[in-house]
């Protein structure tokens, strides 16, 4: 009975999560997203399905250039506004739906978007991890990916490895990757995996559609770090994207999205104006000051643009909507 109830609970938060993709668009018709700031964030493009076979990078959900493109065309058909974070400091009002793309990590492959946010006049944000950036490094998941995916070892036993190693600093990790794989596999295998170069970045400033925000300099999940050494990650990605581009970099997307207390005060103490989450959750309009150092974003999927978005998007977490749901059961029951 124990295993029985173990099991739904597990399975129920993603049932409904499910449901939402369907259940979503039929909502919305009522719910208007006015007053809302939607962030979607991306990791890679691909340039076609069969770019993303040969598993060079892990898909992370990522999407073709043909399905960005359809995203893009969506919310513009109904009638969002894409915006940057620029554009949230003199605050906005809630008379048009607002939403806002970003990319992590500093993939070469996200020159695909560039022809298509310059087609539809819309902004994105960059953030860059610099040491990759300035070693010409893959980035460590994506090596665990396609070794392990080479090896023949399933996806489940591949995510168990990549959530295992979150846990540490970047130092052990990069050990981690020598001892498994050797030296060389911080060598890109292609232009789908490879970051880009100092010189691709310094012209992608050039784009009067492009921002560049900061990702730390070792993609250092700051929870698993001390607040100097947060300080250390946030200030020397920042040294380098103002070498690289002119430009100092004035948000940051904390890798993984992992952040406390003491990560949001090392935020303010380094001088940024805004910074990201990975929640899955909409920003209500007009955003607070204090909230902008603390923003929600979607993580984009491959699912048909019309039924996107679940029940996150109408401000609902799938796991507290079940225990909200087992709550009222269990109340209910008891008062029979």
């Amino acid at each position: 009975m124990k295993n029985i109830k173990k099991s739904i609970d597990s399975s129920a938060p993603k049932l409904i999560e499910k449901l939402g993709y369907f259940i979503n668009p039929i909502l919305l018709n009522f719910k208007n997203e006015r007053n809302q700031l939607l962030v979607f964030y991306f990791h890679g493009l691909f340039d076609s399905v069969k770019q993303r076979d040969l598993n060079h990078i892990d898909p992370q959900n990522n999407m073709t250039v043909t399905q960005f493109a359809d995203f893009i065309e969506y919310f513009l058909n109904h009638k969002y506004k894409f915006i940057r974070p620029e554009d949230l400091l003199p605050g906005i009002g809630n008379e048009q739906p607002s939403a806002m793309i970003t990319f992590d990590d500093g993939y070469f492959n996200n020159m695909l978007a560039f022809d298509i946010i310059a087609k539809y006049g819309i902004p994105a944000v960059f953030f860059i991890t610099t040491k990759n950036i300035k070693e010409n490094r893959s980035f460590w998941w994506d090596i665990i990916y396609k070794f392990r995916t080479k090896q023949g070892i399933s996806l489940e036993t591949i995510r168990n490895e990549q959530r295992y190693l979150k846990s540490f600093k970047y130092d052990y990790i990069d050990n981690y990757i020598i001892q498994n794989f050797g030296i060389e596999a911080f060598k890109p295998w292609s232009d789908i995996d490879r970051p880009f170069s100092e010189s691709e970045l310094k012209n992608l400033t050039n784009s009067p559609f492009v921002s560049i925000g900061n990702h730390t300099h070792n993609h250092a999940i700051l929870t698993n770090y001390d607040k100097k050494e947060m300080a250390e990650e946030l200030m020397e990605s920042n040294k380098i994207l103002f070498d690289l581009t002119g430009t100092l970099p004035i948000g940051v997307a904390y890798p993984n999205g992992n952040y406390n207390k003491v990560v949001l005060e090392a935020t303010e103490e380094a001088g940024f104006k805004f910074a990201f989450n990975t929640k899955q959750k909409s920003n209500p309009l007009p955003i607070e000051h204090q909230n902008l150092i603390c923003l929600n974003r979607f993580m984009t999927n491959t699912s048909k643009i019309n039924k996107f978005g679940s029940f996150c998007r109408l401000g609902y977490e799938p796991d507290l909507l079940y225990a909200g749901l087992k709550k009222g059961i269990l109340s209910s029951n008891s008062r029979k």
